[in-house]
Parts: structure tokens; sequence; C-alpha cells
């Protein structure tokens, strides 16, 4: 039997209909999109609506759906994920076919890497991360789980993220930092050294915030 999919939105559910087409424009095998308790207001009214969490679930991955959670949130994709996974629940890599992913490039599972997206040579990605629209991420990259690179981003070669990280619109990384976990870097912010745990960065060349 072949698996199909359910989108899982999480916030206003407008990230999940980006999610959603990405996944129909790959070629796989829709179920339709199911939420968080009061959550996607957006959902595509053409979109087959599945129900909300907690209740939906169960008989969805006893039918051996994949999941693929579509939140912006770091947070609320960790807390979907874990709550699938402590289910038994399986999960589908989403790569839009305008993306260009290296062979050689490591994709965890519960991904998505959108349209423009590059994902280069010996680049590793953790679970459940987000390359958004015309995002780079060079070659011998290193990311965590559940990092959200936002539209417009660009990370050097050999830069490695942690766990959680959000990397605004159209920053840049320079080649071999190091991002730390929990780290927020601000739009259009410049990183020219490491990036402490927890911290938040902006501006050009990017400066804690934090301090």
């Amino acid at each position: 039997m072949t698996n199909r999919l359910v989108v899982v939105a999480g916030g206003s559910g407008q990230h999940a209909s980006v999610v959603f087409e990405a996944a129909n424009l790959a070629g796989l095998q829709i179920v339709g999109i199911a939420t968080m308790p009061g959550n996607a207001t957006h959902v595509d009214p053409f979109v087959q609506f599945l129900g909300e969490m907690p209740d939906v679930f169960e008989p969805l991955i006893a039918c051996d759906h994949k999941f693929v959670v579509a939140s912006g949130s770091n947070d609320e994709r960790r807390f979907i994920h874990d709550f699938l996974v402590g289910k038994g629940g399986q999960f589908q890599t989403v790569i839009h076919p305008a993306a260009m992913v290296s062979p050689s490039a490591k994709i965890g599972h519960g991904s998505v890497i959108h349209a423009g997206a590059i994902v280069s040579t010996n680049a590793e990605l953790g679970i459940g991360v987000i390359v958004n629209h015309a995002a780079s991420v060079d070659h011998n990259c290193i990311l965590g789980d559940f990092v959200n690179i936002s539209p417009g981003a660009r990370l050097g070669g050999g830069v490695v993220v942690g766990n959680s990280v959000a990397i605004g619109l159209n920053a840049s990384i320079l080649q071999g930092r190091t991002i730390g976990y929990g780290a927020v870097v601000g739009a259009g912010a410049v990183v020219v050294q490491d990036v402490e745990p927890g911290t938040t960065v902006v501006g050009v060349p990017a400066r804690n915030i934090n301090k």
C-alpha cells in the first residue's frame, strides 16, 4: 500500500497552504489537512479538512499515512512532531520541484524545501527543518532539528546551525560560522562571528541585542 500524506497545520494555517501546494507539485498523494485545536483559520477551503488534534490522528496513523508538520514556529513544529512520534507517526520530507537539492545532501524526515531554495553539496539538514523560498544552504553546512531558514537567507559553506534556530529574511551568514541552539538571526543581518545559544543578533555586522 502506498503511503499518503497528511499536512498538519499549526498557527493560522497559511504556511500549511504553501506546504500543501509544494507537496502537490512534487507529486505526493495528499489525504488532506489536519489542525491544532482552534488554529488554522486560513486553511484553503478547497483542501480536504480532516479534523483537529488529538482525536483525528490515531485513525490516520492506523492507515499508515505519513505526516508533514506545517508551522513556521520551531517550538510548535517540535511539539506536534513529538506528539505524533509518541503515537507511532511517520514523516514525509517535502521538496518543491523548483528547489535545487544536491544528491549528496542529507535531509531529515519531515523537512520542507520550498521553491527556489538551494541545498548544496554534502549539506546535512536535521528533522523538521524549513528552507524557505530562495534561501541557500551552501556546501557542508550542518543544520540541527526544527530550524527555520527564512526566504532569501544565505548560509556560506560549512555553517553549523543548532537546533531550533530561526534565521530571518535575507540574512547572510559567513562561511564556517556557528549559530547556537535557539538563537535568532534578524532579517537582513550579516553574521561575521559565531552566535551564542539563545541570543538574538541583528544588523550589519550582526550584534547581540541581549547584552
